[in-house]
């Protein structure tokens, strides 16, 4: 299992840095500046959300997904509020990852926890589903489900209660449980692409049914129906290229939870679950490319260990960034 923990935290890791570049551009936007695809760590265009960023640096929320990650060891692999919220605060107490990358979402939190009132939130941000339902709650909640290796529902029941005490409605509820329970069946012996797909469609609609009985509830499409859109679309004929094409025009690739995470999938089986195809499928969709890059990586990068991480990009990752993922994954192998 040591070797697909890694494989995650690597991928996962490198997709998050090669889609810095990409990112909130369209396809067509990436091609024009890249001349083409990008395949490699590139630096960021000086107008780019990633700028002044060197090629090869993680955004500053993949360090909330390390922490989460860390404080997980620290409890024995045990996913709960409690650990939810402290990832949150060690995050926070990090100004340079923090304050250019967090979420309005988790900055209403975060001054919650320190203060115990809740700041007011504008009437248009209440009602805006994409300013609630970011797809944050999903791209961090990979650890939870490299601590439940083939435990589908106890995967799910730490992705709620991890997920909750920042994103408190259903919708993204729903995304966090369809990536945990999809890395929680990848770390399974001889697990199979089919099988990874059906478990995070089988997280996102348990989450969702969860989530509306225990969290907020408001108009909005619904993460896991929108990921059998995605995954339709993905089984087509054609180019790996003109499905991804396809995924961004009809599905979306954005912010909002029930666009990337139905993406992340759509890109998978687009891809036949191949590591780095995958994570530069997610680069290149455009719009939030290293939220999705993110997560395809760290769902592949479990599913096929770490040898399938080109070993450059490893390399590089391990050059350019404050992470020591050996260390972290010899530890959380260690409890498992």
């Amino acid at each position: 299992m040591h070797d697909q923990i890694l494989g995650s935290l690597f991928g996962a890791a490198v997709g998050n840095a090669m889609g810095n570049a990409t990112a909130f551009l369209s396809i067509k936007q990436i091609q024009e500046r890249f001349h083409g695809f990008v395949t490699d760590f590139v630096q960021r265009p000086d107008d780019t959300f990633a700028q002044r960023q060197e090629a090869g640096v993680v955004s500053g929320d993949f360090y909330h997904t390390y922490f989460l990650a860390k404080h997980l060891v620290a409890a024995g692999g045990l996913a709960n509020e409690k650990i939810g919220k402290e990832a949150l605060l060690a995050w926070a107490e990090q100004p340079q990852w923090f304050e250019h990358f967090a979420d309005p979402t988790s900055r209403n939190v975060v001054n919650k926890l320190k203060s115990s009132i809740l700041p007011p939130r504008h009437r248009l941000y209440m009602s805006h589903y994409f300013a609630l339902s970011a797809n944050g709650s999903a791209v961090k909640i990979f650890p939870v489900g490299l601590m439940r290796p083939g435990q589908i529902q106890k995967a799910i029941e730490g992705a709620i209660a991890v997920t909750i005490t920042v994103y408190d409605d259903a919708y993204s509820i729903s995304g966090a449980c369809a990536i945990a329970a999809a890395v929680s069946e990848a770390m399974k012996p001889l697990a199979k692409l089919y099988d990874v797909v059906q478990a995070g469609l089988y997280g996102a609609q348990e989450g969702e049914r969860m989530g509306r009985e225990i969290a907020r509830h408001y108009p909005g499409p619904s993460v896991w129906k929108r990921m059998e859109m995605a995954i339709e679309i993905g089984l087509r004929s054609g180019s790996a290229q003109s499905k991804m094409a396809e995924l961004a025009d009809c599905i979306g690739s954005g912010i909002a939870v029930a666009e990337a995470v139905p993406a992340v999938f759509g890109l998978l089986v687009a891809n036949g679950g191949n590591t780095m195809e995958s994570i530069y499928g997610g680069v290149n969709i455009g719009n939030d490319t290293t939220a999705i890059a993110t997560m395809l990586g760290a769902i592949t990068g479990a599913l096929h260990g770490v040898d399938s991480v080109k070993a450059e990009s490893r390399q590089m990752v391990m050059e350019k960034n404050q992470l020591d993922i050996p260390g972290l994954a010899r530890d959380m192998s260690a409890i498992l």
